[in-house]
């Protein structure tokens, strides 16, 4: 059984605070330290225990997404396109807030970078090499996010996550270069 530490519920207190600003349309931008702190209901000091900056509250939940979907993937007995796409639309479906955060700080580029690092760790579990493969991995890296910010949108809610799976993987070619 994990023990919720101390830390844990401040940093939770924090992500918290941050979806009720956005929920109040106020700008990611200028929000400062001290705003989000009150909001927490904690002290600018805990912040800054736990954190740089404000940024870092979404980067380290962007970085321990990687680490679980990566962990996943190399528990998955046959690791395809289909089933990776699966498990990244099904994780964002219930995720949407934390993608709307995401979007509301402009942190999508750490985000592609993410997803980048996790395309190259796939590629390496499927002894895959490509001369340019940086190039493959960051393609594909931009379109699953952009095709998260298009299925993720709130016109899209109800549309059958099989169908999207199919229409990606025949968008990108099945990404067929992470797994051949």
């Amino acid at each position: 059984m994990t023990q919720i530490t101390a830390k844990d519920k401040s940093k939770e207190k924090f992500y918290q605070a941050l979806l009720q600003i956005k929920s109040e349309g106020l700008d990611y931008r200028t929000l400062t330290v001290q705003q989000l702190a009150s909001y927490a209901g904690l002290s600018r000091q805990t912040f800054y225990r736990h954190y740089q900056d404000k940024d870092e509250i979404i980067t380290s939940r962007i970085h321990e997404f990687k680490l679980n979907a990566l962990h996943h993937f190399t528990q998955t007995s046959n690791l395809d396109a289909e089933s990776m796409i699966s498990f990244l639309l099904s994780y964002w479906d219930n995720h949407r807030e934390f993608f709307a955060l995401i979007e509301w700080s402009g942190l999508r580029e750490v985000f592609i970078d993410n997803v980048a690092f996790m395309n190259r760790e796939i590629m390496k579990m499927n002894n895959v090499v490509h001369l340019n493969e940086t190039y493959i991995s960051n393609t594909y890296a931009g379109a699953i996010y952009m095709f998260l910010v298009s299925f993720l949108s709130d016109e899209h809610r109800h549309t059958n996550i099989e169908t999207l799976i199919q229409l990606f993987l025949t968008l990108t070619n099945g990404q067929k270069l992470l797994f051949k």
